[in-house]
């Protein structure tokens, strides 16, 4: 899981998997899902298989600030 709004798979879509964005919500008094509190805030990815893959992660508001782009390599070995 990475402190970002977004992200995607650069290398080796087989070694890792995106599984989502995600961003703090209020639930109500049933469980339910009322509305986010704000801009995704983190990106989590899932280690499939031994490889390398190459992901970038993407930090900052997506609505109102330049995005700040990271690229990380990532090495599954078990």
């Amino acid at each position: 899981m990475f402190g970002a709004s977004g992200g995607h798979i650069l290398e080796g879509e087989t070694t890792v998997e995106l599984l989502g964005v995600l961003s703090t919500g209020v639930l109500s008094d049933d469980g339910q899902p009322l509305s986010p509190v704000g801009p995704p805030t983190n990106t989590l990815f899932r280690a499939v298989q031994i490889g390398q893959a190459r992901i970038e992660v993407i930090r900052g508001d997506p609505w109102q600030a330049t995005p700040q782009r990271h690229e990380i390599a990532i090495v599954v070995t078990v």
